[in-house]
């Protein structure tokens, strides 16, 4: 139920049925918060890029298979030889970035 109003309306049942086994690293047949977090982690960037605004460059991450684990490591030098040429949106990017840093440390209840 709940994966599947996360997912794209247009995924099948097979096609959450595989998501939830893929999620579900144990096999137990529930997704735990651990589980959650490692399937966040190798979700792709595109998607988040997208959310925030950035889409015009979600195509050269997924491309260069980005996921969230790799995202959150990206520095100014890494966007400019992925094809963000524009100062102003690699420093929005860098933005978002740092604040989704801080939302997940605060989430795990650090400071």
């Amino acid at each position: 139920g709940e994966l599947r109003g996360v997912m794209a309306p247009w995924a099948t049942d097979g096609d959450v049925r595989r998501e939830f086994r893929r999620m579900d690293a144990d096999g137990n047949g529930v997704i735990d918060a651990a589980e959650m977090a490692r399937a966040w982690l190798k979700s792709p960037a595109s998607v988040w890029l997208e959310d925030k605004g950035f889409g015009e460059y979600a195509r050269a991450f997924d491309e260069l298979e980005v996921d969230m684990d790799s995202l959150v490591r990206l520095e100014e030098e890494d966007l400019e030889a992925m094809g963000v040429d524009d100062d102003l949106r690699r420093r929005e990017i860098l933005g978002e970035i740092a604040a989704l840093k801080r939302e997940v440390k605060e989430s795990q209840g650090g400071e």
